[in-house]
């Protein structure tokens, strides 16, 4: 099956860059469509922080700074089919179920979790979640050795 319009859900690690090598690669026709969601709810893995303005202004800068990067790295790569995005809300929901409706992307292209064992089991994985409750193919990279 071939995929047209991909969505690449990254965190602005160093991580990002491999999930984007591997979708070019993959799929160098396809519109990628790079996402950051900045994570408004406040949960963390251990409890809550306060949202308030300032917050969240420095967390949308810092996202945009990990976009850019990405999308000169996938412009670099010779990839020109590309769009960078920040939403704001539960990064489970926004890539699971919101983004993907409104950009209709038949594949959704995320990062294994770094979470440790308690971590996971305290706040559960973003790429579970989207695995389970996705309406498009989901593909979960390997992303550390």
């Amino acid at each position: 099956m071939a995929y047209n319009n991909i969505l690449v859900a990254i965190d602005g690690s160093e991580v990002s860059n491999t999930l984007i090598k591997k979708v070019v690669d993959f799929a160098p026709e396809a519109h990628i469509d790079i996402l950051t969601v900045v994570d408004t709810t406040g949960g963390g893995y251990f409890g809550s922080i306060a949202m308030n303005e300032d917050v969240v202004y420095q967390m949308e800068q810092t996202a945009e700074k990990g976009l850019i990067k990405a999308f000169e790295y996938a412009k670099d790569l010779g990839h020109s089919d590309v769009d960078i995005h920040v939403r704001f809300g539960s990064p489970k929901s926004v890539i699971a179920r919101e983004f993907p409706k409104d950009h209709k992307n038949d594949l959704i292209v995320i990062g294994e979790t770094g979470l440790s064992r308690l971590q996971r089991a305290m706040a559960g994985t973003v790429p579970s979640f989207v695995t389970q409750v996705s309406k498009v193919d989901v593909l979960i990279l390997r992303t550390f050795e």
